[in-house]
């Protein structure tokens, strides 16, 4: 191994050990937020990034004995994947009964409209019609 490998690898040591800090600082003052790529724009579930989170903490203990078994970390990852799948559901029958109403909402309007022209006809004949005195 050259000099320069050896010294890219002690920096991304070091890197990993700034990350891990950086991202406990965030999580042990509850700002579970500051840590999560922007880019998924709050389409996560906040509870099961907490799961991830703590779970992962327990991951980067210094001894191995202050640290999850591979089982208890895949346990944590799939009732995660669980609670997104929920969520996702939700939102998606959320999104569903929106469309339904927004569309119902139209059809109401349109017959109201309809509704309201049929009365504003007959409204405009009874006052064309003379009456008798």
């Amino acid at each position: 191994m050259s000099g320069q490998e050896a010294i890219s690898n002690e920096s991304f040591g070091v890197n990993c050990r700034n990350i891990v800090q950086w991202a406990k600082l965030h999580i042990e003052s509850g700002d579970i937020q500051g840590i999560i790529d922007p880019s998924l724009r709050d389409d996560y579930d906040i509870q099961s990034m907490w799961k991830i989170a703590e779970k992962a903490l327990m991951c980067v203990q210094p001894h191995g004995h202050m640290r999850p078994s591979i089982s208890e970390v895949l346990k944590e990852i799939q009732d995660a994947i669980l609670i997104e799948r929920a969520v996702t559901a939700a939102r998606e029958d959320i999104s569903d009964e929106m469309s339904r109403n927004s569309a119902h909402s139209s059809l109401n309007l349109c017959s109201l409209d309809l509704g309201g022209a049929e009365n504003y006809l007959a409204l405009d004949e009874s006052i064309a019609q003379p009456t008798a005195r």
